[in-house]
């Protein structure tokens, strides 16, 4: 056979309409498996971005913690203790909580997130968001996160002309000015109080408790050393870990603990199988019409890796016939979905390139079970 002839192609176009239906099959399953990577990676990414602007070495902590939506207090008492530490430079105390945000044009309340900030010590990575934190000059007054959802009303276009005053928690609050990081899938707005300004929107919460602390440790200290001094000098009623641990921990939680994880590996697969299914079915369909001249081929002498590259060639173009139709339909999602729910999805290079490769993968391996009939067939019954 002439090595130059593009058999496999000429073989996928023989039957048109099927090979539609195959390339429609592995652009559903792309745009499945694109959309649920750049679903989840958002949802992971969101969850953690307010974690991932605190400035800190090491985090103290409730053992009782569970997410950012659900803290667990400690007393204020253990930062101070902490100072004992050597490797201990300052620390800064975090508040959270959710509270109703008054829309000042339609008065309709919606929950925001309320992040208390303590007066020592330097609370976020972004040098700008301290000092606005810093300016503060009374407990009514706040900074509140621009691209919060709308549904809280044109806050940011009035705090740009002048302050705005508005309720949280049903006590009259002055936003005075704004901060950028966006809505997540667990808060649709946040905004950044002193202390004393939080302990005012939430009178029920004993002064003195806090729920993060934010350690800052002096240039060159081992943190592990300081992790070991920690535990051993405070109660069990704290636990201490690296600022990435709890970013993991954040993330954890929502992979394994809330329904989403489930949800995102389930369309994942069902993706996945969308596209072997509809590989398996041209392919199986294209071995059994040429059965007889592949058994032909066997005879004088073609071996089965021969009829593997073939296959193989078939997935490979139906792949790349394909998976560029879905990559574009996802990234019109990406587009729509970044723009609907204001929480960005990131197409990366890698993500782009795994996904191919992950397609391929599966499509070879349809193409390889098709192929196992002709592995099987007796020459001899088929003429």
């Amino acid at each position: 056979m002439n090595p130059g002839i593009p058999v496999a192609f000429l073989q996928l176009k023989k039957q048109p309409r099927r090979l539609l239906i195959a390339l429609a099959g592995i652009a559903v399953s792309s745009v499945g498996i694109v959309c649920q990577m750049g679903f989840e990676d958002s949802l992971f990414r969101s969850a953690t971005r307010l974690f991932q602007e605190f400035e800190a070495d090491l985090v103290v902590l409730s053992p009782q913690y569970q997410f950012m939506v659900l803290p667990a207090q400690f007393s204020e008492r253990r930062l101070y203790q902490s100072l004992a530490v050597k490797e201990v430079e300052s620390f800064t105390s975090i508040q959270l909580g959710i509270a109703p945000f008054k829309n000042p044009e339609t008065h309709i309340n919606r929950n925001v997130y309320v992040v208390g900030v303590g007066r020592t010590g330097r609370a976020f990575t972004n040098p700008v968001w301290d000092s606005k934190v810093r300016a503060l000059q009374s407990p009514e007054e706040m900074i509140f996160d621009a691209k919060s959802r709308p549904e809280f009303g044109p806050v940011a276009d009035r705090v740009r002309s002048a302050p705005l005053e508005t309720e949280i928690s049903n006590q009259r609050v002055r936003i005075v000015d704004l901060f950028e990081m966006g809505a997540s899938f667990s808060a649709d707005g946040t905004v950044i109080a002193s202390d004393e300004g939080f302990n005012r929107l939430f009178p029920s919460r004993r002064v003195g408790l806090v729920d993060l602390g934010l350690i800052h440790l002096k240039p060159d200290a081992d943190p592990e050393a300081a992790i070991t001094a920690l535990r051993s000098l405070l109660p069990a009623d704290v636990d201490v870990l690296t600022h990435a641990a709890l970013n993991a921990r954040e993330q954890k939680y929502w992979r394994s603990t809330t329904p989403a994880g489930f949800i995102f590996r389930t369309v994942m697969i069902v993706s996945i199988l969308v596209g072997c299914v509809s590989v398996y079915q041209i392919l199986s369909s294209d071995i059994a019409e040429n059965l007889k001249q592949y058994a032909t081929l066997k005879a004088l002498g073609y071996p089965d890796t021969y009829f593997a590259k073939l296959t193989f060639e078939k997935a490979w173009l139906l792949t790349s016939m394909g998976y560029p139709v879905g990559f574009a339909l996802a990234y019109l999602v990406y587009i729509a979905a970044t723009h609907l729910t204001l929480v960005p999805l990131v197409m990366t290079s890698a993500r782009a390139i795994g996904v191919y490769l992950l397609v391929l993968g599966a499509s070879a391996a349809a193409g390889l079970i098709a192929i196992n009939r002709l592995r099987r067939v007796d020459l001899s019954e088929l003429f």
